[in-house]
């Protein structure tokens, strides 16, 4: 799978949102908003324009980290490139696998847990939110390993750094656009994580299906048949 095809796009973003939706994720937006910025966790709302700036430091911080790790999965499938057939086989497998531990994990407890912020000094300059994101992306809780670990798959086979950095790019806008909406809209999110909640187990089963059905097309070589085909009617990507 030498390009990226438009849908590559909406999937890694879809998979950013799903790990901004689990359980453990969403419990933490208030406290990460609340911490990064200073404003205390009842006052987020009210005062959103002292917290959107050093949330997008925040947000830049995890997507440069998740994009370093998207061009090294992109250089891993580089080196790999020879046997492609066999890449494209594993890649597929650890997708199928992936998506079965989003069924199987939180009927285990994860994906679900509340996870604490263990920080003891918030940062006080835009930067220092900025590594405040990247350590959220290096030290990412087991909740959402099996999500990130299917975006990084998926960048694996496309042999380009590029493209595996692009690719995990847009799932940090996913993941990070929500975050800055709830920055400005604190109360509706936290109404929105209620019906998320109640509703966890359809997310994620949907997100699980898809990571299995995505799996199967690039195991069995389907997906870069559907790629070329689509490039050749103008909806390529990379």
């Amino acid at each position: 799978m030498d390009q990226l095809s438009l849908i590559s796009f909406p999937i890694a973003f879809a998979a950013g949102f799903v790990s901004f939706a689990s359980p453990c994720v969403l419990a933490l937006v208030p406290g990460y908003l609340s911490f990064i910025s200073g404003v205390p966790a009842d006052q987020v709302e009210q005062r959103w324009k002292s917290v959107i700036r050093p949330t997008l430091a925040f947000i830049l911080g995890f997507a440069i980290m998740f994009a370093i790790f998207g061009a090294s999965a992109g250089l891993l499938g580089r080196s790999l490139a020879r046997d492609r057939d066999t890449l494209n086989l594993v890649a597929g497998i650890i997708l199928i696998v992936m998506g079965v531990a989003m069924l199987v994990l939180p009927r285990l407890g994860w994906m679900q847990g509340d996870r604490r912020i263990r920080m003891a000094k918030r940062p006080e300059t835009l930067v220092g939110a900025t590594l405040v994101g990247a350590a959220f992306a290096a030290g990412w809780t087991p909740c959402i390993g099996p999500i990130l670990g299917s975006i990084l798959t998926y960048a694996a086979p496309t042999g380009s750094p590029l493209a595996g950095a692009l690719l995990l790019f847009v799932y940090s806008l996913g993941l990070g656009i929500p975050f800055l909406l709830a920055g400005m809209f604190l109360t509706q999110t936290l109404s929105a994580s209620r019906w998320i909640r109640d509703h966890w187990n359809m997310v994620n089963v949907i997100g699980a299906g898809l990571m299995i059905a995505l799996g199967v097309l690039i195991a069995t070589g389907d997906l870069e048949r559907i790629t070329q085909q689509l490039s050749r009617i103008g909806f390529s990507g990379l």
